[in-house]
């Protein structure tokens, strides 16, 4: 299975970290400090000291993953047909190249996809 960022930091949250069993894009690594960021600065949900707990679990996670780039002219043909961002293109193209399922919680993305491949909730799995 092909992890988006969404789908590490829901799965992490809701501790069901035993479903971090696949592959992730590098630039995960920086979409999960962007969303530890909001916690901390436009939700204030957490401190700066609760969000540096979060960010190194999330970085721990991402060290058990299999980390991969795509091919990235791929990854911008995506964006072009199906009107992606060149983030979310790059878990999709992951998901293409290895015959794989993508995990996203990003609604308007498994909507795009859909039928270009399967697509799942973290909560499917």
């Amino acid at each position: 299975m092909i992890f988006d960022a969404s789908s590490i930091f829901v799965a992490i949250k809701n501790l069901k970290l035993d479903v971090l069993k696949g592959t992730t894009c590098e630039l995960a690594k920086f979409e999960l400090g962007n969303a530890v960021w909001k916690e901390v600065n436009i939700h204030e949900s957490v401190n700066i000291d609760e969000g540096l707990k979060i960010l190194d679990v999330l970085m721990k996670a991402l060290e058990k993953m299999n980390v991969k780039n795509p091919n990235w002219s791929e990854v911008l043909k995506l964006v072009v047909k199906h009107d992606l961002t060149f983030y979310d293109a790059s878990y999709v193209q992951l998901a293409i190249e290895n015959s794989d399922v993508l995990v996203t919680e990003d609604k308007k993305l498994r909507e795009k996809v859909k039928g270009v491949v399967d697509v799942r909730s973290v909560f499917d799995l």
